[in-house]
């Protein structure tokens, strides 16, 4: 059996939780990563036959090696299709924050985290920047704020809870 060949309902089943599982992944996930943890959740063994579950009611079908591949190549299409998808998204993203400017809660961020690391506002410059570009400026800002208190930390003593008592 193909999954072509599928009554509608199984067919609508198996699809809608292909599409569910697939809306939060990102580039970063691999097919069989993916399909290993798609298909522990979706079929189950009982007594050496694979079934397909529909969780909601609890409805099952006997599935065959046949029937699991042609599963297997649709899920695969839709996975590589929906990182193609994400991949064009971000793109687009990107080639919009590089032309639009950066809004006032970015520079307000950017020019806190400044005073923050270097003790003087003097050296931040007001200049446009896109939103792309203050990204970058806020990445780098937050690492170094984070290598800052890492240092601190390290000098830090650690306090007994019991001195509180006294």
């Amino acid at each position: 059996m193909l999954y072509a060949d599928l009554e509608r309902k199984w067919k609508l089943s198996i699809s809608g939780s292909i599409n569910n599982f697939l809306n939060d992944i990102s580039e970063d996930n691999t097919f069989i990563a993916l399909y290993k943890y798609w298909f522990s959740d979706k079929f189950e063994n009982v007594e050496g036959q694979l079934q397909y579950v529909k969780r909601i009611t609890d409805e099952r079908f006997d599935v065959d090696e046949e029937l699991l591949d042609d599963i297997k190549k649709v899920f695969e299409e839709r996975v590589y299709k929906k990182i193609e998808k994400e991949k064009s998204k971000t793109i687009e993203r990107i080639k919009k924050q590089k032309v639009q400017p950066a809004t006032d809660k970015q520079m307000k961020y950017a020019r806190k985290l400044y005073i923050k690391v270097y003790e003087e506002e003097k050296g931040f410059d007001d200049k446009d920047y896109s939103k792309y570009e203050m990204i970058l400026i806020i990445e780098d800002l937050v690492k170094r704020v984070g290598k800052m208190q890492k240092e601190n930390c390290e000098e830090c003593v650690v306090v007994e809870l019991s001195d509180f008592r006294k």
